[in-house]
C-alpha cells in the first residue's frame, strides 16, 4: 500500500476549506491546508465580513440623519473613509483571529499550489503527496470585456473596502446581491450612486415582489436605477469616468468619479494544473457528481469552484459531505439544496428559502400568504415598518414550499423556517410554538396564524363544529 505524506489535502483556506480541515483533523486524518496568501478566503477579506461591516456603518449614518423623526437632534455627519476602512479591517482581524481554531493540528502551507499527478502536488515548488484532496479554491470577480474599462480603471469588491476617500459619485454595474448591497451602502454614506443592470429587474433570481421591494428601498436612499441596460464602452474625460450603455436601442450616458463592477463570480481553476490530476472542468467550474466527487476518484470539489450557489454557508455544508465521503466511503451522502436559505443584506434585508411562487406553481397547486412587516409590533417600536413575509404553501396541506421575507433582521427568521421545512413540520409547528413578545419572530408566528385561519384544516374543523354549535342555539 502506498504511503502518502497526508491523508487529505485541502486547497483553499476559505469557509469551505477551513471547515473541511477542522472536520478531517477531528476525524484523525493527517491534514494539509493550502492557500495562496492567507487563510479566510474571499468572504472574510473581500466579501461577507467587510461588506456587512460597511453596511453597518452606512446604516448608523442613515439613522443619525433620521434621528429627528424620533425626537432626537439630527446629526450633520462627515464621513471619514480612512477611519471606516480602519474599522472594517478591525472587524476582519477579529474574525480572522477567531478562525484560528480551525487550523489546530493542521499543517498550513501558504504559496502557489499545483497538481503534479493524481496524488502528487507542489506548493511554491516544494512537492508532497496526499491520498485524497478537497478542492476549495473559491472564485473571483468577473471582469467583463468592455471597451476602455481596463484603461479607465474600476473597482470590484476586492478594492471597495480599502477606499480612503468617499467617491462623490459612483456607477455600479450589476444589480445582483453585491451590487445592490454596495450601491445602498455608498448612497447612505453620501455618494451619488447610479446602478446599471442588464435584466429588467434587480435581483432577478428572487421573487418579483422581493425585487420590487429592494428597488424601492434603494430609490428611497437616492440610488438611481437603470435596468434593461448593457454597458458598451467606458472612457475617461478629465476627472470623470464616462459609462456608455444601450437601453432598448437608445444610448444612455452616465458620468461618475468611480465605477464599481459587480457582475458575478468566476471559479479559481486556472492555476491548479487540474489536467495533471485528471480533474475535468470548464469556465463554469469543476464538474462534480451528487456526492461532490470530481472525475478523479480521490478528489472532491466544494464551494464556489463548482459553481451553483456561491455562498459561504453552502461551502461549509459541502465540506461536511466531501470530507465524510472521502474518509468514510461507506454510505456516502449526497448534496441536497431543497432547504437552502440565503440573504441579501440591503436595508431592509431580503431573505429567501425554498421555491418562489412561480416555481412552486409549476409543481403543484399552491396558496400564498402575505403578512405585512408593519404588523410586527417590534418593527413599529423600532421604526422599521417596511417589508413583508410571503409564504408559499401547498394548497392541500400546511407544508412550506418557500418563504420570502423583506424586513429588518429578516435573515434571522430563516433558521426557524429552515428547521420546519427540513423536517416537514409544517406551519402548525411554528404557529403552536410560543414565541417571546415583542420579537421579530412573533411576526413569523402571526403569519403562520393567518395561514392557519385560511387553511383547509381549519375549514374541516369548522365543518365538524357547525352542527354541534347549531344545537346550542
Amino acid at each position: 500500500m502506498a504511503r502518502y505524506d497526508y491523508d487529505i489535502t485541502i486547497i483553499g483556506g476559505g469557509s469551505g476549506g477551513l471547515t473541511a480541515a477542522r472536520l478531517a483533523q477531528s476525524l484523525g486524518a493527517r491534514v494539509a491546508l493550502v492557500d495562496k496568501e492567507r487563510l479566510g478566503g474571499d468572504c472574510l477579506h473581500y466579501g461577507c465580513v467587510p461588506s456587512k461591516s460597511l453596511i453597518h456603518v452606512a446604516k448608523v449614518a442613515q439613522q443619525a440623519r433620521q434621528a429627528a423623526q424620533i425626537g432626537l437632534g439630527a446629526a450633520d455627519l462627515a464621513v471619514d473613509m480612512a477611519k471606516v476602512a480602519q474599522y472594517i479591517q478591525g472587524v476582519i482581524g477579529r474574525v480572522e483571529l477567531a478562525e484560528h481554531v480551525y487550523t489546530k493540528g493542521v499543517d498550513v502551507r501558504l504559496g502557489v499550489f499545483r497538481f503534479l499527478s493524481q496524488h502528487d502536488c507542489a506548493v511554491d515548488g516544494a512537492s508532497f503527496s496526499s491520498r485524497s484532496f478537497v478542492i476549495a479554491s473559491g472564485s473571483r470577480p468577473v471582469v467583463p470585456q468592455i471597451d476602455g474599462l481596463a484603461e479607465t480603471g474600476f473597482l470590484t469588491n476586492e478594492q471597495a473596502f480599502d477606499l480612503l476617500h468617499l467617491p462623490p459619485s459612483l456607477v455600479v454595474v450589476g444589480g445582483g446581491p453585491i451590487g445592490v448591497e454596495l450601491a445602498q451602502a455608498f448612497a447612505r454614506l453620501g455618494t451619488h450612486v447610479t446602478l446599471v443592470h442588464g435584466p429588467e429587474r434587480l435581483l432577478p433570481k428572487e421573487d418579483p415582489d422581493v425585487s420590487q421591494a429592494v428597488a424601492e428601498a434603494l430609490a428611497r436612499d437616492g440610488v438611481e436605477i437603470v435596468t434593461g441596460a448593457r454597458v458598451q464602452q467606458v472612457r475617461r474625460e478629465g476627472a470623470e469616468k464616462v459609462v456608455e450603455a444601450q437601453r432598448g436601442g437608445e444610448p444612455v450616458t452616465l458620468r461618475a468619479s468611480e465605477i464599481l463592477i459587480a457582475l458575478g463570480r468566476m471559479p479559481n481553476v486556472d492555476a491548479l494544473n487540474l489536467p495533471a490530476a485528471g480533474v475535468e472542468y470548464s469556465d463554469k467550474g469543476i464538474a462534480v457528481d451528487g456526492y461532490l466527487q470530481t472525475s478523479a476518484r480521490n478528489m472532491s470539489a466544494i464551494g464556489d469552484v463548482i459553481g451553483g450557489y456561491l455562498f459561504s454557508h453552502v461551502a461549509a455544508y459541502h465540506a461536511g459531505i466531501a470530507v465524510r465521503n472521502l474518509l468514510v466511503p461507506i454510505g456516502k451522502k449526497q448534496v441536497n439544496y431543497d432547504v437552502l436559505p440565503w440573504v441579501t443584506f440591503t436595508d431592509p434585508e431580503a431573505a429567501r428559502i425554498g421555491l418562489t411562487e412561480a416555481q412552486a406553481m409549476q409543481r403543484q397547486p399552491v396558496r400564498v400568504v402575505r403578512f405585512p412587516w408593519r404588523e410586527i409590533d417590534r418593527a413599529q417600536a423600532e421604526a422599521e415598518p417596511e417589508g413583508f413575509i410571503k409564504l408559499v404553501l401547498s394548497a392541500k396541506s400546511d407544508e412550506i414550499l418557500g418563504a420570502h421575507l423583506v424586513g429588518a433582521h429578516a435573515g434571522e427568521l430563516l433558521g426557524e423556517i429552515a428547521l420546519a421545512m427540513k423536517y416537514k413540520l409544517g406551519l402548525n409547528a411554528i404557529f403552536s410554538t410560543t414565541h417571546a413578545y415583542p420579537t421579530y419572530t412573533t411576526g413569523l408566528q402571526q403569519a403562520a396564524f393567518e395561514a392557519y385561519l385560511a387553511s383547509q384544516s381549519l375549514q374541516n374543523v369548522r365543518n365538524i363544529l357547525r352542527p354541534v354549535l347549531s344545537l346550542r342555539g
